[in-house]
């Protein structure tokens, strides 16, 4: 896959295990970014509205739900707030929880395009690229 990938996750361990399943999937790893913490998303992401640039714009965001200071669902948040031409990301939501709370409030943001419990296989990825 040539769309940029955006992985938001404070565990290191999930960006490496994200990467290599993402690779076996047929992803190229050069378009896969790492931030790991919804600020270093943000600021990303403010970048790219401030100097926009096709290439730049991520096509997938996968962001952990909980991480220290900032969540999932304060980048989600921010991300409602955002005017551009380019297309909305598919943005999933990652967690090592099955909370059912979190599910149900996960399924009401239309944002969202879904849930998925840590650690994403490398079908799931493949599965994007159909």
């Amino acid at each position: 896959m040539n769309e940029l990938v955006m992985l938001v996750d404070d565990d290191d361990a999930a960006h490496t295990y994200h990467r290599i399943m993402m690779k076996e999937a047929g992803w190229h790893d050069e378009r896969i970014i790492s931030k790991y913490n919804v600020d270093e998303a943000i600021e990303y992401i403010g970048k790219q509205l401030e100097q926009p640039v096709q290439e730049k714009w991520p096509k997938f965001i996968f962001v952990d739900l909980n991480m220290p200071a900032k969540s999932g669902y304060d980048f989600i948040d921010f991300m409602k707030t955002i005017d551009t031409h380019f297309s909305f990301p598919d943005i999933y939501f990652v967690s090592s929880t099955k909370n059912p709370k979190d599910i149900e409030k996960v399924a009401q943001i239309p944002e969202i395009k879904g849930f998925k419990t840590k650690f994403l296989e490398k079908e799931f990825f493949e599965s994007l690229l159909e």
